[in-house]
């Protein structure tokens, strides 16, 4: 009785943070490991890299093309004539060079603008994924912790049900209890057991998880201090994020900028219809060796080239109809992604602000579970409690401490969720949190 008072004292003065070594491994270091290895935030960076390109073959379309071609030839003839052969034996090489350069082409001035919003959108997907690996490393890492300190109250619930069991045997034994009193204390052993097996499944999940992003099982992670004080909303106004989100969210962003390429692809198509003008300038030279003399002939010409499509079988205007549905259908889904996001920002808004005061409210309940326990034990004690009053107790108290645990690192997602759709999520967020830990 006395052990078991004491464990619940212990659990509720520290809080119910579990204590690791202080060599273990921070949120702050497992997200540059993670910026390393994550091989998803690696291929953003790739698909980056090659999105730049786009600009540079969009300008290409506008500067001047130079193509040379170069040939030689040997040629051998023989004619018969009846009283003799007649045999010609020549010998050609020619060399030419051509450059273009487009004058007017509004076509590939679209192209060019294109190109350069597609270039940009590389810049927007990549930022995604590095706010993408803030999350889900700070939610593996959260989660390993949760899943610790689960496993530390499930073992402690296992414990204390197990002398609660043993306390009943004995008085089933000396006819102070009842057979009921016995079985009940029995299943709620067995209960706890199994919870603290399922406790130990969970964590080496979350460690798994945490691993398949950092390329490696984690060692010792630093946990929350057991005094830290968990950050509250600056902006404490749901209005101010819904607009924040909507200037700064890359999701709508990202969405905008892909309308705004399938209005100039319209304008394209629609220039398609319009005529070209090139300059185009070219030079040959071309020599011929014949059996009996030989030639040379160099020529070079300037001059304008203009071209004008007259008709192309319906092919233009079924290409505008179509790019101008898409269009359409790009500008519904940009309306949706400012509905979601809006509607992501009021929900990450709530579960912050309500969160942080769920947790105030179950570190309250948790002392007052901590002080119903300890009454419980002592009314046991006296008689005037039965075991079964303590198996409630303990039942409720162990409960209290695990919603407690939960909520703690949903306050701390939440806070993290909020400032990614408000679009401003980033690496010294990660750095605020790593302060809380120890």
């Amino acid at each position: 009785m006395k052990q078991t008072l004491t464990l619940s004292i212990a659990l509720a003065s520290s809080m119910y943070f579990s204590t690791v070594n202080a060599a273990g491994q921070g949120l702050l270091e497992i997200y540059e490991k993670a910026i390393e290895k994550d091989p998803v935030l690696s291929s953003a960076q790739f698909a980056a890299q090659a999105g730049k390109e786009k600009s540079k073959q969009g300008r290409a379309l506008l500067l001047p093309k130079v193509n040379a071609s170069a040939s030689v030839s040997y040629d051998h003839s023989r004619i018969d004539r009846g009283q003799g052969e007649d045999r010609n034996t020549s010998d050609s090489r020619a060399l030419s060079v051509q450059l273009s350069q487009p004058i007017y082409r509004s076509a590939d001035f679209k192209s060019y603008s294109q190109s350069k919003i597609v270039s940009e959108q590389s810049d927007i997907q990549l930022k995604l994924a590095e706010q993408d690996l803030i999350l889900r490393v700070s939610q593996s890492y959260f989660d390993v912790l949760s899943a610790s300190e689960n496993l530390q109250v499930a073992v402690s619930q296992t414990k204390a049900f197990k002398e609660s069991l043993e306390r009943a045997k004995l008085t089933f034994k000396v006819g102070t209890s009842t057979k009921t009193d016995k079985l009940e204390a029995q299943a709620r052993f067995d209960l706890a057991r199994a919870t603290e097996i399922s406790a130990e499944n969970q964590l080496a999940i979350a460690r798994q998880s945490l691993a398949s992003i950092i390329g490696e099982i984690p060692a010792e992670l630093k946990q929350i201090k057991s005094d830290a004080k968990l950050a509250k909303l600056k902006a404490n106004d749901i209005q101010h994020w819904v607009d924040t989100a909507i200037a700064n969210n890359l999701q709508l962003k990202l969405i905008k900028s892909g309308f705004k390429v399938s209005q100039l692809e319209v304008k394209k198509l629609k220039s398609d219809r319009l005529p070209t003008l090139d300059l185009v300038a070219s030079a040959s030279n071309s020599k011929q060796y014949f059996f009996t003399s030989d030639t040379e002939t160099t020529a070079a010409s300037v001059g304008l080239q203009l071209a004008m499509p007259i008709y192309t079988g319906g092919l233009m205007s079924s290409r505008i109809r179509e790019a101008e549905n898409l269009k359409n259908q790009q500008q519904q889904n940009q309306v949706n992604t400012q509905r979601q996001i809006i509607l992501q920002a009021q929900q990450a808004y709530l579960n912050s602000y309500n969160g942080l005061q769920q947790v105030d409210a179950l570190k309250q309940a948790l002392k007052s579970s901590a002080s119903a326990l300890e009454a419980t034990e002592k009314g046991v004690e006296v008689g005037v409690r039965t075991n079964l009053d303590l198996l409630d107790s303990q039942q409720q108290f162990f409960s209290t401490q695990r919603d407690y645990s939960i909520a703690k690192y949903n306050y701390l997602l939440s806070l993290l969720n909020l400032k990614a759709a408000a679009g401003i999520l980033g690496k010294n967020d990660i750095e605020a949190m790593n302060i809380l830990l120890k």
